[in-house]
């Protein structure tokens, strides 16, 4: 055989023709609010896909221009040097405010595409919680009792509700996509409308110049004796007037505390309840204990010992039981025990607990339903307004929030000429792979799934069992130019087992021959590549041909 050339040197080999590429942005969604840290900064996860080979990825933060001016645009930044296999991820630090993200894929000094996303937010996040007056009512929403929407851009919910009844561990949420509040939404996991929290979303983006999101895991009608024994046994059916599923009413907190708040982080949990234990005449003692035990309860379950729970003073009912509306003085004086406006120590004073509005005040036929316990009409400002007092400066100062947990980071690699291997860490427990829009079905359950084209993500658990879900990986058609060539032992050019995965370069394509390893392009045929590096060795023909 007589060669033109024997290359045994590491060569490469460049090409500056432009070609059609695309980058997108997969994680974050548009409209998550990410809880900030008291320093006004939160990391944003960022990933995405990119359908043509890329050396380094750029993001940056840009603030949507507002009246006032809000946010902190960034500069570029890299976030990822060689991403592999058309997949990137990488981390970038914002400030406080809400944002476009801007992304953008290099090879070598040129620029190959870009992408954006429109609204992201950094700011605070709340996890409500309690009775119909933190989770308004189903029935007062069919007659038009929903609250005020918020007006403000930057108030986010997740407009989902649990389907009634759901036992604790049957509770299946889908993957967060985040509207803005508007007067009817769900608040997921089960809110039902607006009620206060549209209106003070809006004060709060107001005040803070920062965006806001709701979730809420209220549930009509609950006492504090339900909650404390459902916090202390997931298979509990607590009887409060008709016994609850399994697990709850504290299984829809518990289920909230696991997802949403594992992924956005968390400022606090606002608390409303004690109409219910008015009727119950539940003891001072009795109510401080259940409300302490469910704190306790949230703390050790999502693993954030210093959970902040922001305690409203609400015991006010009227019903068949109690004909005149009246108060119940044992649970505000427990509630106040619990936040420590008795003193440190009473029994059942817990810390991190905060002081919330006094409500039971509020009365009056434009502030209340006749029954005097449901707010309505422009009471739900007023109640509104009166949570804000409560959210002052002192509280943010002196609360101590929790950041979003990092989405769990795929890797890949060819597993055949059409398909890829991709791989969680096995740090992480319960892997599920899923190939839908909500991350609600499951392919597999291994640490590792090969697919051929389409969407994934796989569902994890940590150690304190908050679910966490990762980017969308896309998986294209055609892997040419997508996923660099290497030799994986001597051979010909054109046969596809010279070639890790199977598959022949073509002229899109990164191609490395390995060390060690003689590739020959046979006579009258012609190799082509985009880029070549060579490591080992590559032999010609007179009659061969190399094209990039």
């Amino acid at each position: 055989m007589k060669s033109l050339f024997f290359l045994n040197i590491l060569l490469l080999c460049f090409i500056s023709t432009s070609i059609s590429a695309q980058i997108n942005i997969t994680h974050p969604t548009s409209r998550a609010v990410f809880q900030r840290n008291n320093s006004n900064q939160s990391p944003i996860y960022i990933a995405g896909n990119y359908t043509t080979f890329a050396d380094k990825i750029e993001a940056r933060a840009v603030a949507r221009p507002m009246s006032p001016s809000q946010g902190t645009t960034t500069n570029w930044a890299i976030i990822q040097i060689n991403p592999s296999n058309g997949y990137y991820f990488g981390t970038l630090n914002v400030s406080g405010g809400w944002y476009d993200l801007e992304v953008r894929q290099w090879n070598g000094t040129t620029l190959i595409s870009t992408a954006s996303l429109q609204r992201i937010g950094i700011g605070e996040v709340f996890l409500i919680a309690g009775q119909s007056n933190a989770t308004g009512d189903g029935e007062l929403k069919k007659q038009g009792n929903y609250g005020p929407m918020a007006n403000d851009d930057r108030v986010s919910v997740v407009n989902y509700t649990i389907n009634y009844p759901t036992n604790y561990g049957g509770v299946v949420l889908p993957r967060a996509e985040f509207s803005r509040l508007d007067s009817t939404f769900n608040i997921s996991p089960f809110g039902v409308s607006a009620w206060c929290w549209g209106a003070l979303g809006d004060t709060l983006t107001k005040r803070l110049n920062v965006p806001v999101a709701f979730f809420n895991a209220g549930w009509s009608g609950t006492g504090s004796n339900a909650w404390r024994e459902s916090a202390n046994d997931s298979t509990a059916t607590p009887l409060n007037i008709f016994f609850f599923p399994r697990g709850m009413p504290y299984g829809n907190l518990r289920a909230a505390l696991h997802f949403y708040i594992a992924q956005f982080g968390v400022r606090a949990v606002l608390w409303h309840q004690g109409e219910t234990d008015n009727v119950q005449e539940v003891s001072r003692n009795t109510y401080g204990n259940n409300l302490k035990t469910i704190i306790t309860r949230s703390r050790e379950h999502s693993g954030k010992s210093n959970l902040a729970w922001v305690v409203s003073k609400a015991s006010r009912f009227k019903g068949f039981q109690i004909p005149n509306s009246r108060t119940w003085q044992p649970v505000i004086d427990a509630q106040n025990d619990v936040i420590g406006i008795n003193g440190t120590a009473q029994l059942n004073y817990t810390t991190q607990v905060f002081e919330g509005p006094i409500t039971d005040g509020l009365v009056g036929p434009t502030i209340r339903t006749s029954d005097s316990i449901h707010f309505v009409g422009n009471g739900h400002r007023i109640l509104a307004g009166v949570w804000n007092q409560k959210l002052n400066t002192a509280f943010f100062a002196n609360s101590s929030p929790y950041l979003s947990t990092p989405p769990p980071n795929l890797t890949s690699d060819c597993n055949s000429v059409s398909s890829l291997l991709m791989s969680v860490s096995n740090t992480y427990n319960a892997p599920q792979w899923t190939n839908n829009n909500s991350a609600n079905n499951n392919l597999s359950n291994s640490y590792s799934y090969s697919a051929a084209s389409g969407n994934y993500r796989v569902k994890v658990k940590d150690s304190n069992q908050n679910i966490l879900i990762s980017p969308q990986i896309s998986i294209p058609g055609n892997f040419s130019g997508l996923i660099p060539i290497i030799s994986q032992n001597s051979g010909t050019w054109h046969d596809y087992t010279t070639w890790k995965c199977g598959r022949i370069p073509t002229s899109l394509d990164f191609v490395t021959i390995s060390a060690g390893q003689e590739v020959i392009v046979s006579a009258g045929l012609t190799g082509r590549f985009k880029k070549l590096e060579l490591k080992g060795n590559l032999r010609l023909f007179n009659s061969s041909k190399l094209q990039n």
